[in-house]
């Protein structure tokens, strides 16, 4: 059986309706939340001084993850935004075969300014995407294993992406059926994300069974087993980048396993963060 085969994803049901209704008070209180947290924060282990790249989710731009950048900063990472504005504002897209022209020349763009970091600071950047950013991040990371050190995503649809709140919505604006893109484009959309060569870079992927867009058909990272760990968390959406527990995860695993929280060790965190394998 090909790879391509198993990558596509045919669970395509949507987000909860309640879920995507709430997400914005969700975010609000998530954010708001962070900002009670930094003391707890400052328990997490320090940070070795590497670069950070955040990488924003769709039409996000840089302002999005500037709260999640502080928190690394705090930390003790040279955090850094991608620089490129506005993510897919500039895209002109009837199909998703137009998409992907889009979205292998954004890619291109970032890996310019990866390879400029790693050449400016001899040392490998970790990228942190959210969303669509995660997918550009994932597809990076095959690519170019020698710039980039590991990969976060936040919240990435990964499988056919009839399996979020706002496909439907995407290509009407685009001036077409929902239903109209062909089964083989959708599968090329999908094996993109893995088909840059082979794996040698960790993947975390966070995904949150209360997603407001991702269906949970879709939200799992299937790269290689070997790198690719996924790990449910309790956010909404578009509060990924705002969620102090989110913020928690990734401060935790951006060091070695023998620095990291004992709480998290130990699984003390109980329905808030869920690992499978």
């Amino acid at each position: 059986m090909n790879t391509a085969t198993t990558r596509f994803v045919a669970d395509l049901r949507p987000p909860k309706l309640r879920h995507s209704i709430s997400e914005l008070g969700r975010v609000a209180l998530e954010a708001g939340t962070s900002a009670l947290c930094k003391g707890i924060f400052k328990t997490l282990p320090d940070g070795d001084g590497h670069t950070v790249m955040t990488i924003p989710g769709f039409m996000g731009a840089d302002g999005s993850t500037a709260m999640l950048r502080s928190f690394l900063n705090d930390r003790g990472y040279r955090a850094i935004p991608w620089g490129l504005g506005r993510n897919a504002s500039e895209a002109r897209a009837n199909t998703m075969e137009d998409f992907m022209v889009h979205r292998a020349e954004v890619e291109n763009k970032i890996a310019a300014r990866i390879e400029q970091e790693f050449l400016a600071t001899g040392r490998k950047l970790t990228l942190i995407g959210w969303s669509l950013g995660g997918l550009y991040a994932v597809a990076l990371a095959h690519r170019f294993p020698q710039w980039i050190r590991q990969v976060i995503t936040l919240g990435t649809p990964f499988g056919d992406p009839r399996g979020t709140a706002l496909y439907s919505v995407m290509a009407r604006m685009n001036q077409r059926a929902p239903g109209e893109e062909s089964e083989e484009s959708l599968q090329r959309w999908v094996d993109y994300t893995y088909g840059g060569g082979e794996l040698r870079v960790p993947i975390l992927t966070l995904y949150s069974e209360s997603d407001g867009i991702v269906g949970m058909g879709i939200a799992r990272c299937e790269a290689d087993p070997r790198y690719e760990t996924n790990i449910a968390v309790m956010a909404s959406h578009v509060g990924f980048p705002f969620t102090p527990l989110v913020c928690a995860v990734i401060g935790n695993h951006l060091v070695s396993p023998d620095r990291r929280w004992r709480i998290c060790q130990r699984g003390r965190l109980g329905s808030l963060v869920r690992v499978d394998r």
